[in-house]
């Protein structure tokens, strides 16, 4: 099991090889993908390779919480979207309002503590921002299924940002649930 104050000796050698994978499938723009119905099996016996060494217990924790993604997607999947942004953009906010998250430099060591993936910030200016999740709750190792799925990341950053910065759109471009081999979210600052 990795400790905290080990993480970001382990933290950094991963970001590099995930940024690979995020270069290479931005030069592969135009590949076939098959998707798949959503399968309540494919939320079973996940383990992401960083979060299983911090916590053994992942798995279990991944399962539940996307075992209430997939009830809500399956039953209404508007409510879902609507429901998980809610909660990712509020948990946001809260953790802004309590100085959990002072700055966006804070952004990867609270995704790490709340056990959201792997951030990384790909780019940044004035109006806009790239920033990258690897390992994600939501949909890490998850067949194409034709859609995004990080509702809740997507509204958390939406929230910090906000707090932070300013009024801005979070948009998922990039996802599992997508062919992806990670998740990307753009930011459009108002």
């Amino acid at each position: 099991m990795i400790k905290m104050e080990d993480i970001t000796s382990y933290v950094e050698p991963l970001l590099k090889k995930w940024r690979e994978v995020y270069k290479e499938e931005k030069r592969k723009k135009h590949v076939k993908i098959e998707y798949s119905e959503l399968d309540p099996l494919m939320y079973f016996n996940v383990k992401r390779p960083f979060f299983v060494k911090l916590s053994p217990e992942d798995p279990t924790y991944v399962r539940t919480f996307r075992m209430i993604s997939y009830g809500m997607l399956k039953y209404s999947p508007s409510m879902r979207t609507l429901i998980l942004r809610g909660a990712g953009y509020n948990l946001a906010r809260k953790l802004v309002e309590t100085n959990e998250i002072k700055s966006i430099d804070d952004l990867p060591r609270v995704f790490l503590k709340q056990k959201l993936g792997l951030v990384d910030i790909i780019e940044e200016s004035f109006n806009r921002m790239k920033v990258n999740l690897y390992e994600c709750i939501s949909c890490y190792n998850i067949k194409p299924v034709g859609r995004t799925l990080c509702d809740f990341e997507a509204g958390f950053i939406q929230g910090v940002m906000e707090a932070l910065i300013g009024k801005n759109i979070t948009r998922e471009v990039y996802c599992w649930g997508l062919g992806n081999h990670f998740c990307g979210f753009e930011v459009v600052f108002e």
